[in-house]
């Protein structure tokens, strides 16, 4: 999850650079920073809890094709990553910074989708 928030981080930062206008560019910079600072919560979250710095790997950029149509694959991606978090959230245990950091990607998945279909038309 760390390095998909990194990967989609850093993918937003690349779509911005497209975006045709500043707000639209504003948002997209928004998210990125949403997943930049879920990362870096994991990340402190698994310090704590392992006693090991992650080494981060995230997934390199593949995406290609339209500003338009990546950012319509972005829906089906955060919609996915949003169960995803979901999920995890229901199911962590007594780790309260975890399971609220959970939450929180979570809620910013399900908000990117919906403001990438407001940004898309």
């Amino acid at each position: 999850m760390i390095n998909m928030e990194l990967h989609n981080a850093q993918l937003y930062r690349i779509i911005a650079k497209s975006a045709p206008n500043d707000k639209d560019k504003q948002i997209l910079d928004e998210f990125s920073d949403d997943c930049q600072d879920t990362a870096e919560e994991l990340m402190r979250i698994y310090r704590k809890m392992t006693g090991y710095q992650f080494d981060p790997r995230p997934v390199p950029i593949k995406e290609n094709g339209s500003y338009r149509s990546v950012l319509r694959s972005k829906i089906r991606d955060e919609i996915r990553l949003s169960k995803r978090y979901r999920h995890e959230y229901l199911n962590t245990g007594d780790n309260l910074a975890l399971k609220r950091t959970f939450f929180n990607a979570y809620h910013n998945a399900l908000e990117h989708a919906v403001g990438i279909i407001e940004l898309i038309g």
